[in-house]
C-alpha cells in the first residue's frame, strides 16, 4: 500500500505499490561536517567554522575588490543561505567576501559539495574550492588546489571545475548546462569526490569528469595533508576580466550549504532502481510540489506517520533520522516506512533536468536515483484503481457540484511553501487553467488548486451531462499542455 499523511479532512489515502528494482552497488557516504546556514538573518557566517580572508587582491589574479568580514558582505539570509553580498559603492571600488575553513576544519578525502545560486555579468568571479593545509609552509602551487566550481560571466552557461599542482600540473574541466541555460538563474549542486586515486566532478549529480593521478604534480594523495574550504565571489582579475557597462550591482552568491562526507563500510539505505513515483497514481511523472514515493531497503527505523512540526506549522524535513535530498535540497517529509517514505519535491527544483535523490538514515546516504521534473504533472489519488471523487451526497449525477483529490498541479497563484499547507483563504488556484474531461466530455472546473489546510490539490467541478455513470470511465486532466489519465468509478 502507499499510504499518504494529510491535514485536516482529508485522511489515510492508499494506491497499489510501485514494482521493486534493485538498486546499483555503491560508496555509501557518512555525513561528517556540515554548514546548512540556518542562523537568523543578518548574523555572520559561524566563527566555529568560518574565517575571512581580507584586503585588496588578497589572494593574487589582479582581481578588483576589497574582501572585507563586514556583515554586509557576508551574512545569512534568514531563508536558509549565506549571502555572500558584493557591492560597488563607488565607480571602479567592489566590496565581498572570502570565507575558508583554514585552521578550523579540513578534509583529506571524501565527498565535498555546495548548493550554490551564483552572481552574473561580466566580470563576476565565484568560486567553492579548497587548498592544502601546507600552503603557508610550501607555498602554491606546491600545496595543491582543487576546483569544485568556479564561473565567469562571460560564460554563464559554464560550470568550470579544476586540479592544481606543482611541476606544471594544471588540469580545468568544464561542464555545460544545454539549451542555454544559465548557472547563476537557478541553485545548482556542485561537488567532488576525492580518492588517492583519482577525483571526480560533479554538477547536479551528474559525473562529467575523472581526473586521476598519472602525472608528476599530482600532490593530491599526500599523507596528511587535508585541504581546507574556501567560499567566495571575486570581482575582476586575469581570468574573467573587469566589470564593464552591463554589469549589475549588487550581487548575492548564495549558499544553502555546504557538506562533507567520508566513505564508511557501513550500508546506507537502498533505493530500488526506478522507485520514485508519484504518490497518487505511481507513475514517474513529477513535478516541483509533487508528493513523491519513494521505495527501498533501509529506508527508516520505523513507521513514522507523523512528521508535521506543529511549531513550525510545517512537515519536517528532518524526522527520525531520516532526510530525502533532491539534488541536495532537504524536502518534506510526509511518511516514513523502511521501506517507503514519502515527500513533497522542494517548490525550487530545476525543470527539465536530471536531479539525484537520496535518503539519509542517521548521517550515512542512500545511492542517488534520477528523476527529472515537468512543470506541472497532473494525477489524482484512486482506492482500487479507481478516482477518489467526492459529490453532494455521494451521487454522480448531471450538475452535482463534485471534488478530486490530486498532485502535480504545479505551481499556485499563493505561492506555497515546502511543506505547508496551504491557507484557507485566499484559495491559491493554480498559475495555468486545469481542464477535465469524463469519457471524452468536458467538464466545468471551478476550482484547481493546493486544497485549504492540506499539502495536496483539489480540483471542483461540475458533473457533465451525458457520462454514464453506471460503467468505469475514463477520464483527464490537462495543465499546461501534460496531462494525467484516471479511471472514473
Amino acid at each position: 500500500m502507499r499510504p499518504l499523511l494529510v491535514m485536516a479532512s482529508a485522511a489515510l489515502l492508499a494506491a497499489a505499490s510501485a514494482a521493486a528494482q534493485p538498486a546499483p552497488s555503491q560508496t555509501s557516504w557518512q555525513l561528517v561536517w556540515s554548514d546548512e546556514f540556518n542562523g537568523p538573518a543578518g548574523t555572520p557566517p559561524d566563527p566555529a567554522k568560518w574565517t575571512y580572508d581580507l584586503g585588496t587582491d588578497c589572494c593574487g589574479n589582479h582581481e578588483l575588490e576589497t574582501y572585507t568580514n563586514a556583515a554586509e558582505n557576508a551574512h545569512m539570509d534568514g531563508l536558509g543561505h549565506l549571502d555572500i553580498h558584493v557591492e560597488n559603492p563607488s565607480p571602479g571600488v567592489y566590496t565581498s567576501a572570502r570565507i575558508k575553513t583554514e585552521g578550523l576544519y579540513s578534509v583529506e578525502y571524501g565527498r565535498i559539495e555546495a548548493r550554490l545560486k551564483i552572481p552574473f555579468g561580466q566580470g563576476m568571479w565565484p568560486a567553492f574550492w579548497m587548498l592544502g593545509n601546507n600552503i603557508t609552509k610550501a607555498g602554491w602551487p606546491t600545496c595543491g588546489e582543487i576546483d569544485i566550481m568556479e564561473n565567469i560571466g562571460s560564460t554563464p552557461s559554464t560550470a568550470y571545475g579544476g586540479l592544481h599542482g606543482p611541476d606544471g600540473y594544471d588540469r580545468t574541466v568544464e561542464y555545460e548546462l544545454p539549451n542555454g541555460q544559465k548557472l547563476a538563474d537557478d541553485f545548482h549542486t556542485y561537488a567532488v569526490e576525492w580518492s588517492p586515486p583519482q577525483i571526480t566532478f560533479y554538477v547536479d549529480g551528474n559525473l562529467y569528469e575523472t581526473q586521476t593521478n598519472n602525472a608528476s604534480g599530482w600532490v593530491f594523495n599526500v599523507p596528511n595533508n587535508p585541504f581546507f574550504i574556501i567560499l567566495n565571489a571575486a570581482v575582476g582579475g586575469d581570468w574573467p576580466g573587469a566589470p564593464d557597462s552591463t554589469t549589475q550591482f549588487p550581487q548575492d552568491m548564495l549558499v544553502d550549504y555546504v557538506r562533507v562526507y567520508q566513505a564508511v563500510s557501513t550500508p546506507g539505505p537502498v533505493l530500488n532502481s526506478g522507485g520514485i513515483v508519484d504518490a497518487a497514481s505511481g507513475s514517474a511523472a513529477l513535478a516541483p510540489g509533487s508528493l513523491a514515493s519513494i521505495y527501498g531497503t533501509g529506508l527508516a527505523e520505523a513507521v513514522n506517520a507523523a512528521t508535521f512540526d506543529t511549531s513550525a506549522g510545517a512537515f519536517s524535513e528532518n524526522a527520525s533520522g531520516v532526510q530525502v535530498f533532491v539534488n541536495g535540497a532537504a524536502s518534506p517529509l510526509i511518511y516514513l516506512a523502511p521501506q517507503q517514505i514519502n515527500f513533497a519535491i522542494p517548490w525550487d527544483s530545476l525543470l527539465g533536468a536530471p536531479l539525484q535523490v537520496e535518503v539519509m538514515l542517521n548521517t550515512v546516504l542512500s545511492n542517488p536515483v534520477p528523476i527529472t521534473l515537468a512543470s506541472t504533472a497532473p494525477s489524482v489519488f484512486n482506492a482500487n484503481g479507481a478516482a477518489i471523487v467526492t459529490c453532494p451526497d455521494g451521487l454522480l449525477t448531471a450538475g452535482a457540484y463534485c471534488t478530486l483529490w490530486g498532485n502535480g498541479f504545479g505551481a499556485t497563484t499563493t505561492p506555497l511553501s515546502d511543506g505547508v499547507p496551504a491557507l484557507a483563504m485566499p484559495l491559491p488556484w493554480t498559475t495555468n487553467p486545469c481542464t477535465l474531461t469524463i469519457a471524452g466530455i468536458a467538464a466545468k472546473v471551478t476550482y484547481c488548486g493546493a486544497a485549504p489546510g492540506e499539502v495536496i490539490y483539489q480540483l471542483n467541478f461540475v458533473y457533465p451531462e451525458g457520462v454514464s455513470t453506471g460503467t468505469q470511465q475514463s477520464a483527464t486532466i490537462a495543465i499546461t499542455g501534460n496531462s494525467g489519465n484516471f479511471v472514473w468509478p
